[in-house]
């Protein structure tokens, strides 16, 4: 598990993230499962403790920059003020791990949002994300990594304080990399047709980190 502590500008509630990913994934049907049924639930319930992250599937997951500029823009619309009348008005979606998903998504359709980047029955490689307060206001690291592990019926790729991440590879030609170019809409691009991943990566991070303009 790797954790990353943002600065303290940012607010209190989201100064932490952990970040896991598990490779193997043999539950993901039953995770999703288990979403759907915590979200029928009170909010305060144990249930949505439980399933407390944003369950990611990494197959459109192109680096750590992509995933870490997803959840700084989630937790900056999550603290977003509109100054017009005090209400805060950020979000589009219930909670900063639905948030992150959202974020990840090149459209505005949250639904859609849940079918590309969300665990289903044939996640392989599934990423979690807890965003939340710094220890002790926020959970024990180590018994918050256990319980990512008995969650997930798959291995854990990162050790302790290890990037989750450096790069996932990418081969051009793979259903990866169609399925990016499609889900990006980067078919046309030169970067695309010429095969060059490191600039279909910044592409990406660029649709990512602009999000919320005009959303």
């Amino acid at each position: 598990m790797e954790t990353v502590t943002l600065p303290a500008a940012f607010p209190a509630a989201y100064r932490q993230v952990y970040l896991a990913k598990f490779e193997g994934v043999s539950n993901g049907g039953a995770l999703k499962e288990a979403l759907i049924a915590a979200s029928k639930t009170p909010a305060d319930s144990a249930e949505r403790k439980r399933m407390d992250f944003a369950f990611i599937d990494a197959r459109l997951v192109l680096s750590r920059q992509q995933l870490l500029t997803a959840v700084v823009q989630a937790i900056v619309a999550a603290d977003r003020v509109s100054w017009k009348d005090e209400l805060r008005v950020g979000m589009k979606t219930p909670s900063i791990h639905s948030e992150i998903l959202w974020t990840l998504n090149p459209n505005n359709n949250i639904a859609d949002a849940l079918r590309q980047f969300g665990v289903a029955a044939s996640t392989e490689t599934l990423i979690l994300v807890h965003v939340c307060a710094l220890p002790p206001a926020g959970p024990d690291p180590v018994a918050l990594a256990q319980h990512m592990d008995a969650l997930v019926d798959g291995t854990l790729v990162a050790g302790v304080d290890t990037p989750v991440m450096a790069s996932l590879a990418l081969e051009p030609d793979s259903r990866r990399w169609k399925d990016v170019g499609k889900t990006y809409k980067l078919q046309e691009t030169r970067a695309f047709q010429q095969h060059d991943t490191q600039a279909v990566e910044a592409l990406v991070c660029s649709t990512v980190a602009t999000k919320y303009v005009g959303a």
